[in-house]
């Protein structure tokens, strides 16, 4: 009865009732992307200061043979590919999405000037910190100061941020604050079928954009094979551990506080319907169907 105490004391409160109904019906106002406690759980349970899936060397490798510092391992050797693909070293280097920094660490490594942004409060928070020597933009990328920017970059780079960009808008403003023999190193997934969750842009579509918007397709390499451990790993822990560990909460509570379970026991299909469609997301073998990842190499048309 303690437990239930404070949450009656809200919900007959007219005060607080009023509080809950606007913070519910106000949820889908809020910016996810301002301040995402996602990759914010990301960045705490990843040390390495990467949010991205990481690239393995073999992808063979099965999920139960695989550390955290394997994933560690593999995210650094996901970004020391995109740094090889760097030919411009004397001008700056435009880190989109820049996340929580790993990869500005190693450009720095590598005497290179990067310049950030990332539109997350958390991980702008970090970066001014760890690295106050590196400008950045707190903004959606569609949102930089075109002006200051124009003809500026030598060397673009998104890293799994490309998905959250309006083509149409970025594009043509990719093309804008870039030198004229700027190169555009983006690595992301893309969508090829309608079977998987719907983030990521589809792969034709894109392809169709790219030209019109003065952008040239030199060089691309499928990496799905390469990043599916990583998939695989976060799968077997929420089948295999996280699940079963869900359900003994569920018995505990049912056993300890009967009431409780009783009264909230018409969410638990809810519940199980959002595990079951977030382990969809992360079954390698539904990604592989429906997604390819593609680290590419863009060419500015300056004819354009």
């Amino acid at each position: 009865m303690s437990l239930i105490k404070p949450i009656l004391k809200k919900v007959l409160n007219p005060i607080e009732l009023n509080k809950i109904i606007k913070l519910q019906r106000n949820r889908k106002k809020v910016e996810r992307v301002r301040d995402d406690a996602q990759l914010k759980l990301y960045s705490q349970i990843l040390k390495g200061d990467f949010l991205h899936y990481g690239y393995f060397d073999d992808p063979s490798i099965r999920p139960e043979d695989i550390s955290l510092n394997d994933i560690y391992n593999a995210q650094h050797r996901y970004a020391e590919l995109l740094v090889e693909k760097i030919k411009n070293t004397k001008d700056e280097v435009f880190d989109i999405g820049c996340g929580m920094g790993g990869l500005l660490k190693l450009l720095i490594d590598k005497g290179l000037s990067p310049i950030a942004l990332t539109p997350d409060n958390t991980q702008i928070h970090y970066i001014s910190k760890k690295y106050p020597q590196i400008k950045n933009y707190h903004c959606k990328f569609e949102d930089v100061p075109v002006e200051e920017n124009i003809n500026r970059y030598g060397t673009l780079i998104t890293s799994e941020s490309l998905q959250y960009l309006d083509l149409d808008k970025s594009l043509p403003l990719l093309h804008k604050i870039s030198k004229p023999d700027a190169t555009w190193i983006a690595c992301d997934y893309f969508r090829i079928g309608d079977g998987a969750e719907k983030s990521g842009h589809y792969w034709d579509a894109f392809l169709e954009k790219l030209k019109k918007h003065g952008w040239e397709l030199k060089s691309e390499q499928d990496i799905t094979p390469n990043i599916l451990p990583t998939i695989a790993y976060v799968h077997l822990w929420g089948n295999n551990i996280g699940m079963p560990l869900y359900r003994f909460a569920l018995e505990k509570l049912e056993l300890k506080q009967p009431g409780i379970y009783y009264a909230i026991k018409s969410i638990f299909p809810f519940l199980q319907e959002k595990i079951d469609k977030n382990l969809k997301t992360v079954n390698p073998v539904v990604f592989a169907e429906n997604k390819k990842y593609k680290l590419m190499v863009f060419e500015k048309i300056t004819n354009q």
